[in-house]
């Protein structure tokens, strides 16, 4: 609730981290190929030359922009109801929701990068995510904007989008090294392995190398008990 402390606080990212992004974009391709042939094919297009050039791409920006709002509602519908019948998450995400779900002193959202359209139809076609606060955000190194937080007494002053309220410490997951740029030291933060390799060996101190969300799970549940 507003204006809660907490004895901590996670900050989770959504893509590659929570969410097993490739699975949930192949879902969607195949979603909007069902609904028009001829879309899917300009989506195909569009996507090799994204990819091409590096830069990232939403699907659902692109869905806006060549059909009209029945439509648009019509292929979100379908995928919601397709990807209820498929594990989008990441070995272990839910186990890692559940357990945090459990634990009364903490909170916990997702800070994901993006386009605003694309991350919210992703976070709410998937049920274990539907109820988690979010924030998107335009700022790469999230760890600069997290630090943004941290009040003078050293309390951190949660966004609304999160729920807001206090905590005293922040664990924030992540699957980009570059994401944890700017992170206080007093917060703590957990790299995800995922295709993103390069700055793991400039990687702050308060940061630990992880293969999966299970390790996550077992490492502060180890540090919590009790």
């Amino acid at each position: 609730m507003a204006g809660q402390l907490y004895s901590q606080f996670y900050v989770l990212d959504l893509d590659r981290t929570l969410l097993d992004t490739i699975k949930a974009t192949e879902l969607m391709r195949g979603v909007i190929a069902l609904h028009d042939a001829e879309l899917a094919a300009r989506l195909e297009q569009r996507f090799e030359d994204y990819s091409a050039s590096g830069e990232s791409f939403s699907m659902r920006d692109f869905i806006a922009e060549n059909v009209n709002e029945d439509e648009i509602l019509q292929i979100e519908a379908k995928f919601k109801e397709v990807a209820a019948e498929w594990d989008l998450l990441n070995p272990g995400a839910e186990e890692f929701l559940a357990y945090l779900r459990s634990r009364e002193d903490v909170g916990f959202g997702i800070l994901t990068y993006g386009s605003a359209l694309g991350q919210t139809m992703k976070i709410r076609a998937v049920a274990v995510l539907s109820d988690v606060p979010f924030l998107i955000t335009l700022e790469t190194y999230k760890g600069a904007q997290i630090a943004a937080w941290r009040e003078d007494d050293g309390i951190y002053s949660l966004p609304a989008e999160l729920g807001g309220g206090r905590t005293k410490k922040i664990v924030f997951v992540d699957d980009k090294p570059f994401s944890f740029k700017g992170l206080p030291i007093d917060c703590k933060g957990y790299l995800v392995k995922s295709v993103y390799d390069a700055g793991i060996e400039k990687l702050p101190h308060n940061v630990v190398q992880v293969d999966t969300l299970t390790h996550v799970l077992t490492a502060e549940k180890q540090l919590n008990v009790g």
